[in-house]
Parts: C-alpha cells; structure tokens; sequence
C-alpha cells in the first residue's frame, strides 16, 4: 500500500493580513486540489501578535466555510513565532509554510512537497537561481543579494543562495532534530534553520520559483537589515564558542 503523505501549509499571519486572509486561504485550496499525489492538505492560519481579535474572529469564519483550514493563535509578535508554534504542534508528515500574500506563486509548490518526499530534508523556495523570476524594487534587490552573498555565503559560510524566501517545506523528523536548537522566532529564524541544518549535513534542496513584490509587508527594510546583521553575528559566535545560547 503507497504512503498518504499529510502536508501542513502554515500560513503566519498577524492583523494587518486581515484584508488578504481567506482570499489566499482560497487559492492555495484550490491548487493543492489539483495536485495529483499521495496527499493529504491542511491549512494552519496561524497569528501571532497583539491586536489579534479581529483577524482571529476572520480565521474563525474562514474555518467555517473551508473543513480542512484551522487556526492556531500566539500572542508573541514574529513571523518565526507563527510558523514554528504551528510546526511544533503539527503531526502531519511535510511541514511547509508560505507568506499569506502569495508573493511566491504556487506552481512551484508541488516540487517543494516532491523533494521531500525523494528524501530531501528541507526545500527552499529560491529566488536568486538562474531559472528563477522575480520582480521587485532595485533598492531591495540589492540590498537582498549584499546580504546573501556577504553575510550568508562568505560571512556565514552557508551555501544557500536565498535563505528568506518564504516559501519553504521541511520534514517533520528533521524539523524534530533542529527544533530546540533554533532561538530566533523573528524574521531570522529561517536563516537560523537553515545554518544549523547545514552544520549537520541535513538535504537541502533550493528549488526555482516566481516571485513579485507584495505591497502588504510586515518588513521595515532598514530596521530589519540592522537585526539580521546583528542576528548573524551572534550566530557566528555560537559556532565558534560552541555555545547552544547566547
């Protein structure tokens, strides 16, 4: 008998997605349903900050007219907050998750699931492969590739050529081997993951992906690139000291 492979799609949300929430919800119900393979899918709306009341009152009603879309809530303020608490509680078999704007289309979702199920331990939804197309500002673009090529490639010394996207799967036993070790559960938590899956020799797999600039963005450009320097220093120097926290 074939393996049903269950896949959770985390969706991180907060109060200003409120606009967007069941309108995404929708789409990517749709598309999975076209997907032909041992799946199982669930959608998991998982909050996270203050000001929450009426966006969870939103998530309520979608949850009533969708039977496979949930909803999870954590008064802690973060991205990585929403995805990895939804994670944590999970049983499903692939753990995925995708920014509530779509701004990675989903055509590339059914190879992300894919490369998990060949084996892969996590797959990154990529924005900088050749084949990959993406439209954003220059001002942002640049500043996103100083940061991988610098700061993530040299810096880091981490192979991976997008490590924010947020389009991403991972399995569930290597979820379990890297959870307790990942300390960030901002925006930084996915580069986090990804350094500490790399210094085990974990599979990782970028996969190329179409990706537009959102005008939703919960991202403060400046403020945020001042945290990940700060957040990539104090990773390097719990590689060096060997330190589990800092």
């Amino acid at each position: 008998m074939n393996k049903i492979w269950t896949v959770d799609i985390v969706f991180p949300v907060f109060y200003g997605n409120i606009d967007i929430l069941e309108k995404s919800a929708a789409k990517v119900l749709k598309y999975v349903k076209g997907i032909q393979g041992p799946y199982v899918f669930k959608i998991i709306i998982s909050i996270n900050g203050h000001k929450a009341n009426k966006i969870i009152a939103k998530a309520k009603t979608v949850c009533r007219d969708y039977d496979s879309v949930f909803y999870m809530y954590s008064e802690k303020p973060g991205k990585g907050y929403g995805v990895l608490n939804a994670w944590k509680n999970s049983s499903a078999d692939i753990l995925t998750y995708m920014d509530i704007d779509l701004a990675t289309s989903l055509q590339s979702f059914e190879q992300m699931i894919y490369e998990i199920r060949k084996g892969t331990d996590i797959a990154v939804g990529s924005r900088y492969l050749a084949t990959s197309k993406i439209k954003r500002s220059l001002l942002r673009y640049l500043m996103s590739k100083i940061y991988h090529v610098f700061l993530i490639n040299k810096f880091l010394r981490l192979p991976i050529k997008d490590v924010q996207c947020g389009f991403k799967a991972i399995k569930k036993s290597a979820f379990q081997q890297l959870r307790f070790d990942i300390s960030n559960y901002e925006f930084f938590f996915e580069a986090e993951m990804l350094f500490l899956a790399h210094r085990l020799k974990m599979k990782i797999v970028e996969i190329p992906v179409f990706w537009k600039e959102s005008k939703v963005s919960g991202v403060r450009i400046f403020e945020t690139s001042f945290f990940f320097i700060v957040s990539i220093i104090k990773l390097k120097f719990k590689e060096i000291f060997g330190k589990r926290r800092l």
